[in-house]
């Protein structure tokens, strides 16, 4: 998951104030990569994670001394001696973070991205330091919205993450595509669901959970869905909207509705379509031997899983493992 959306989620226009920490470059090994974000909220309170814990108590001392939380900050990894940073952790790289401050104006164009991302679009951000500092959040449709002064040049969209210096700009940047949550739906609200709802949830993922039993299918089953959808599958398809960059599974133990989600959805395009049960439960499904080379069957990856938990942490792994995997493909093309 994009740590961005986990912020986002806890940036709060009633409590303008914080600093918004970020790496954006990494040499050598290290914990996490470009992208990783974390918040010091003003009351002390701290969301997300920068590294291991290797370096977030150092830099939170760091910006209570500072009169401007506007900064940067490198940590060299690579030492193993007890005054190096690198001492005990095991990593090999050098971290750069760039911190900003809260204020009001960034505040509220934060808290617009988080719209913007839970409509479905991608929004492309770059931020540069130097003499003319400024940040700028750009849609995929719809107006660009920051603190910025000219154009983007084109040497500033070559790549989707990262920090490099542009000669255009005379400025060192940094830029990152931020995609929306991937969202994952699940039909069948049984409590062999709800595992996967929480595990998925925790992993990033937006869970809509879609049922005909009003009493499986709410919010005191599945608090960590972001929607319950009640209805049978002809009466909800066409209001979930599904789209070639969702994921679904299908896990309803009802053969009948079983069937008539596979008839519905076996045509369409997804980035995910896993079916709960045995390849020889699915072919029936089917009604056919031939099982299509898009579907899951079984759903997860093969570990051995036994019981509803094991179960759903092979699903979410192999969720994590397929967009992970289209993300790199799409970032190569570039």
């Amino acid at each position: 998951m994009e740590d961005i959306h986990e912020l986002l989620e806890a940036i709060d226009a009633s409590a303008v104030g914080g600093t918004l920490a970020a790496v954006v470059k990494v040499t050598g090994s290290a914990y996490k990569k470009e992208g990783a974000a974390m918040l010091f909220k003003t009351n002390g309170i701290r969301v997300g994670l920068l590294s291991a814990g290797c370096l977030e108590e150092d830099l939170y001392e760091r910006l209570k001394r500072a009169e401007n939380p506007y900064g940067e900050f490198m940590y060299d990894m690579r030492g193993e001696d007890e005054l190096s940073w690198g001492e005990g952790s095991g990593c090999n790289g050098v971290i750069h973070v760039w911190t900003e401050r809260l204020d009001e104006e960034y505040t509220a164009h934060l808290l617009h991205l988080k719209e913007i991302l839970r409509s479905g679009q991608s929004v492309f951000m770059i931020k540069k330091r130097g003499v003319c500092p400024g940040y700028l959040f750009v849609p995929d449709s719809g107006r660009a919205f920051g603190h910025w002064e000219g154009e983007v040049p084109e040497d500033c969209r070559v790549i989707e993450r990262g920090m490099f210096f542009s000669k255009a700009l005379d400025s060192e940047v940094y830029v990152q595509k931020i995609r929306p949550k991937r969202r994952l739906v699940v039909f069948g609200a049984g409590p062999d669901a709800r595992p996967l709802v929480s595990f998925a949830a925790a992993a990033g993922f937006s869970v809509t959970v879609s049922d005909w039993r009003p009493a499986f299918c709410s919010a005191e089953h599945f608090p960590d869905a972001e929607k319950c959808v009640i209805g049978f599958p002809n009466e909800v398809l066409s209001s979930l909207a599904l789209k070639r960059e969702d994921c679904v599974v299908v896990m309803t133990h009802n053969f009948k509705r079983d069937r008539e989600l596979m008839y519905a959805l076996k045509e369409k395009e997804l980035r995910y379509f896993g079916v709960l049960g045995s390849r020889k439960r699915t072919a029936r499904l089917f009604g056919s031997d031939a099982i299509p080379s898009s579907i899951a069957s079984p759903a997860g990856l093969a570990i051995g899983a036994q019981g509803a938990e094991e179960i759903a942490i092979s699903i979410v792994a192999q969720l994590i493992q397929i967009s992970h995997s289209i993300q790199l493909r799409e970032a190569a093309c570039l």
